[in-house]
């Protein structure tokens, strides 16, 4: 059983990644998708537990298993930069294709979209869909999902 001390690293090394990845993300439409006969939908996020208005809170959507478990956010189906707000705040991703999918998430309270560490441990919000706690690292068949809607709760360490 790895010790904290080996999960804070192995939660700041993935959150250090995510911050790569979401700037590189940040030049990814909202929606990519291809005309298919697959039907479209629009996947319904909502982020609770934000705990200030300060800042942004960054979302990505994520459909392939691949992309997910490598976190290679630059193959982000979805991507938004949603005004904080105490509490909760919700996006909507219009017209992806069939999913399933992943939503990753974090809070830029100070807006320099980065996830923030200071030490070992992130001073900002973060998630991942399917997550249980700080310390969980869902796989993508737990972190994705078919549903129309989903819901996703921060977690800050500091």
């Amino acid at each position: 059983m790895p010790s904290t001390i080996q999960r804070m690293t192995a939660i700041c090394i993935s959150a250090a990644i995510l911050v790569g990845g979401a700037f590189a993300a940040s030049h990814v439409p909202t929606v990519i998708a291809e005309e298919t006969a697959t039907t479209r939908k629009s996947l319904e996020v909502t982020v609770n537990r934000v705990r200030n208005s300060e800042g942004k809170i960054v979302m990505l959507v994520l459909d392939n298993p691949q992309a997910y478990n490598t976190q290679n956010y630059d193959k982000a189906v979805g991507y938004q930069e949603i005004p904080a707000s105490t509490g909760s705040v919700q996006a909507v991703f219009p017209e992806l294709l069939e999913g399933p999918y992943a939503v990753v998430a974090f809070h830029d309270e100070n807006g320099n979209r980065d996830l923030d560490i200071e030490g070992q441990i992130p001073s900002e919000g973060y998630t991942v869909s399917g997550a249980r706690d700080a310390y969980d690292e869902p796989p993508f068949q737990r972190a994705a999902s078919v549903e129309p809607a989903r819901t996703v709760q921060l977690f800050y360490l500091d």
